[in-house]
């Protein structure tokens, strides 16, 4: 999603699926039509959709398939007539071209929808009208279509790809007729979604916390998301429709979207399910070729995951090609080291256009491109190091076959700097840190031993810390670095391995399942801890975040309220592939509000983390890694002082 008007009018066209370009040269074989179909919604009122479609009359014979894109963007550089369609390179070997204006927007009547059930209903219905089932507002059917549909895009216009093939089965029916082919398909034959949305709870939140700018592509965050549409793209006019603009001077639920968006209590409501698109995953029919970028700091990388593994049980199994499974369609995932941005990559455009050319076309065509599609593997990854980006790794699931958990103790290493009267102050360069082990050390709370190990260890929660300055100089705080562990203890704190005997690679998404306890029961604290990989001269790199509002430790249906006394809270970072290089070392640093990268947290004060004790086994860090069984040693734990 766009971030800044600026960018969203500026630098962000040169990432829009639909760039607007002027209109082919007419010609006897090229033929534009503009089309109005109706849809009515629950409320019974109809509006109608602009759809603007190309296509090369010579293959209308023999029946075109169309490929799409739903977009709220194509009145930037059209406000009138044609010209939004943008060449899709197969258009000469009878693939036709549609542009379809999201509702609520441009030429589109109606009210903008927020990825909610109204603009599913409009994009079915486009759908069905490109598919010849349905007529527009004139009566015209596009009798010259075979049927076969294909959506894509970037950003929000792959967005509505995720909608569309993932709306409910009934939805495809009405009292026009059914749009459900014999084996139980809907026209939407093929999506490939680009750096798209597939539930809009987690575009805006990851455990309950709201997700704000970043401190590496800052305007490459979609805060404004909804603001910019329902003040911007959702009042957007196209003048060949007069309804259009009659229609933008509504309310349009402008303020539910925006509270339910920036809400500090984030129930996972109704509002949210209906803008889960997996939630009808069972009813999906869809051939699908995810394209995403694990360094998306708008969309996120797991809005890629999340779909898979949600699809995941209802395709094909890639390791039996020849038996039809579940719903008998066909799903791939191809990930770049890119932020958001379209798919890149060897082999990316063969794979893309074959994609289409074997489900949006017939015959021996698209048998001969089925073919080429088969000889790439399901997914596609681009692992990421300490020097950027990695080797491409191929595996037939996401995660790989060979992931395995690895499990690693929280345990305290307790280097108190004592030399003070008469009492004690910690200063810069004291404090409390930590090791991550196979093994949990604890032996009971030995409080002022030097060398000892804790029952648990503590920061400071102001409200302000950032992942920026607890990477600084995570084991000392005080500009110097600390020659062995000792210190922190202040806003954050610091967990690490020994170097690693190997390399490792991290593949799908890091868990700390955390005992904490706060000084009292404070409503809206957060934990965000950050997993980093540190080189042999301690510089650190991060490698996943985590984001976890604790209200929200039990579930995001509902919030659990303020926490008393020791509770336990999972965190699950976003996902990443990762290969951490052997002689560096793991490390996890803990920390309250990540306030670059989110809305803060109410300050808890002083917050522990337990690290063991006789009811529980004490806090852990989960880890996925390919190729490395759960009871495999990658590094020495650590000797006992």
């Amino acid at each position: 999603m766009s971030s800044r008007p600026v960018r969203v009018l500026l630098a962000g066209l040169a990432m829009l699926s639909l760039l607007v370009l002027p209109a082919l040269p007419s010609s006897a074989a090229t033929v534009t039509s503009v089309h109005y179909v109706p849809t009515t919604l629950p409320d019974d009122t109809t509006e109608y959709i602009r759809v603007e479609v190309r296509r090369d009359d010579s293959f209308d014979a023999t029946g075109q398939g169309v490929k799409a894109s739903m977009s709220p963007y194509n009145t930037l550089g059209d406000p009138t007539g044609t010209g939004t369609v943008v060449g899709n390179g197969l258009m000469a070997e009878g693939i036709a071209e549609a542009a379809v204006d999201v509702l609520g927007t441009r030429g589109s009547t109606g009210c903008w929808d927020y990825g909610g059930y109204n603009e599913q209903k409009a994009g079915v219905d486009a759908i069905r009208f490109l598919a010849g089932d349905i007529p527009d507002r004139d009566g015209n059917f596009l009798d010259w279509s075979n049927g076969r549909v294909g959506l894509t895009g970037v950003s929000y216009d792959g967005t509505t790809a995720n909608m569309v093939a993932g709306a409910p089965l009934d939805m495809w029916t009405d009292d026009r007729g059914s749009s459900i082919d014999a084996d139980g398909t809907t026209p939407l034959k093929a999506i490939v979604p680009i750096a798209a949305i597939s539930h809009w709870y987690g575009y805006a939140y990851s455990g309950g916390a709201r997700f704000f700018l970043n401190s590496e592509s800052a305007t490459d965050e979609g805060f404004d998301t909804p603001l910019l549409f329902d003040h911007g793209f959702g009042d957007t006019v196209h003048l060949d429709e007069p309804e259009s603009i009659t229609d933008r001077a509504a309310e349009c639920d402008a303020i539910e979207h925006e509270m339910q968006a920036y809400s500090r209590n984030p129930d996972y409501s109704d509002f949210w399910v209906e803008r889960d698109f997996t939630t009808h995953a069972e009813d999906w029919t869809t051939n699908a070729l995810i394209v995403h970028g694990w360094n998306d700091y708008n969309v996120k990388q797991y809005e890629a995951t999340y779909l898979y593994e949600a699809l995941a049980p209802y395709a094909d199994d890639p390791t039996t090609p020849d038996v039809v499974e579940g719903n008998g369609f066909d799903l791939r995932m191809w990930m770049t080291q890119a932020r958001h941005a379209n798919g890149s990559g060897d082999g990316y455009t063969t794979l893309r256009d074959n994609f289409w050319r074997a489900h949006l076309l017939e015959g021996s065509a698209a048998d001969t491109a089925a073919t080429v599609v088969e000889t790439f593997p399901h997914v596609r990854s681009q692992t990421e190091t300490t020097s950027g980006g990695g080797v491409v790794a191929f595996s037939e699931t996401w995660p790989p076959a060979t992931t395995q958990t690895t499990s690693l103790f929280l345990n305290r290493t307790y280097e108190q700097d004592l030399n003070c009267t008469p009492v004690c102050i910690p200063g810069p360069g004291t404090g409390e840190v930590g090791e991550l082990s196979y093994t949990n050390a604890y032996d009971g709370p030995l409080a002022g031993r030097p060398g000892s190990y804790g029952a648990t260890s503590g920061w400071l929660d102001t409200g302000t810390s950032t992942e920026e300055i607890s990477r600084t100089d995570p084991w000392s705080n005080d500009g110097e670095k600390a020659a062995v562990l000792g210190g922190q203890g202040y806003y954050s704190l610091a967990f690490s391995t020994l170097p690693l005997a190997q390399s490792v690679r991290i593949a799908g998404s890091a868990e700390l399942e955390g005992y904490f306890s706060l000084l009292g029961p404070i409503s809206g604290t957060h934990i965000t801890p950050i997993l980093v990989d540190i080189d042999a001269n301690d510089r650190y790199k991060t490698i996943q975040r985590g984001f976890l509002n604790v209200d929200y430790r039990d579930g995001l249906e509902s919030s659990a309220g303020a926490p008393s006394g020791m509770f336990r809270a999972d965190v699950e970072f976003l996902p990443e592939d990762y290969v951490v290089p052997a002689g560096h070392r793991i490390g996890m640093i803990l920390q309250s509000s990540n306030t670059v990268w989110a809305l803060p947290g109410n300050p808890a004060g002083f917050t522990s983390v337990h690290l063991g004790g006789e009811d529980f086994s004490g806090s852990m860090l989960h880890l996925p890694l390919v190729d490395v069984a759960s009871d495999q040693q990658v590094f020495s734990d650590w000797p006992k002082p």
